[in-house]
């Protein structure tokens, strides 16, 4: 029974769609990509794939299969806590450049890659945190990944010498 129950659960982890939350129209935040969402990227206009995960096994086989479906991938392994300045500084550049188009930033659970675009919309475009705040929420972003957002920014605005 403990295995139907498992096998169960993982079907349904198979087949369920992308966690991922649009925060513009060019922007989208999402946990870890399954095979079969390369051509669906593609098909809704985006360019290119930023992975911030650490795994350099799965980054090399994510780059294979995003560039066989024609999307432009960078992999970029910025911690999960203790993001610094240089971290934001290197994502403004990717999120700002012409060329990246529209762009799918993912991380494992869609989290770090809320909080990232957070500090990105405080530090670098200078939105008020309840600015940066509400447009996570009103992507989708619920009260326990909002709460990790403000702990986390807390910690990087106590670290860093910018404002928060």
């Amino acid at each position: 029974m403990q295995n139907q129950l498992c096998n169960a659960l993982q079907h349904q982890t198979e087949i369920a769609p992308l966690r991922s939350y649009a925060v513009t129209d060019r922007v989208l935040l999402a946990a870890q990509p399954q095979p079969e969402d390369w051509q669906r990227f593609v098909a809704a206009g985006y360019k290119t794939v930023l992975n911030i995960r650490s795994d350099p096994e799965r980054a090399a086989v994510q780059a294979a299969n995003a560039r066989a479906a024609g999307l432009h991938y960078i992999h970029a392994p910025w911690p999960a806590y203790e993001l610094e300045p240089e971290h934001l500084a290197e994502f403004a550049r990717i999120v700002e450049a012409p060329e990246t188009g529209k762009l799918v930033f993912h991380c494992r659970s869609a989290t770090r890659v809320g909080l990232i675009w957070m500090l990105y919309r405080i530090v670098h475009q200078g939105w008020t945190r309840e600015q940066a705040e509400a447009e996570l929420r009103a992507a989708g972003y619920d009260d326990d990944a909002m709460a990790t957002f403000e702990f986390c920014a807390d910690d990087f605005f106590e670290r860093s010498s910018m404002q928060g």
